[in-house]
């Protein structure tokens, strides 16, 4: 048994081979070692972009999409359950519903929009 270390494509590997009998090539013997390489860090993550924080009373995104429908108006009432953005994802519709009922006090995005995850898309009252 010979202990080797293998260089590939920048990272060290250390590994074990056995010889066989007749000269034949060494066979490797599967080893988890690896040696770090040298190298610089990876860099850092940028920082969040600054969203929009929700208000109360804001209905906010379930998920990140497209926003494809605006179904209210400002100053429109409306009840519970009731539609007010459609929101496209992964080529999926996603309906936004009101938990309760209220008054549309403004649309704070517009159709073909980005919107991501808890987004504000409607404030309310």
């Amino acid at each position: 048994m010979k202990k080797l270390r293998v260089t590939v494509d920048g990272k060290a590997y250390d590994v074990v081979v056995e010889e066989l009998e007749g000269g034949a090539s060494p066979a490797p013997v599967v080893s988890s070692s690896v040696a770090a390489p040298p190298s610089t860090p990876p860099p850092a993550a940028p920082p969040p972009a600054n969203k929009p924080s929700a208000a109360p009373g804001d209905i906010t995104s379930p998920l990140s999409g497209k926003v494809v429908t605006i179904q209210c108006v400002v100053g429109a009432s409306f009840e519970a359950g009731a539609t007010l953005i459609i929101l496209e994802a992964m080529k999926m519709n996603t309906f936004v519903i009101s938990q309760a009922a209220g008054v549309v006090k403004e649309i704070l995005v517009k159709e073909g929009d980005s919107v991501e995850e808890g987004q504000p898309l409607v404030s309310v009252q």
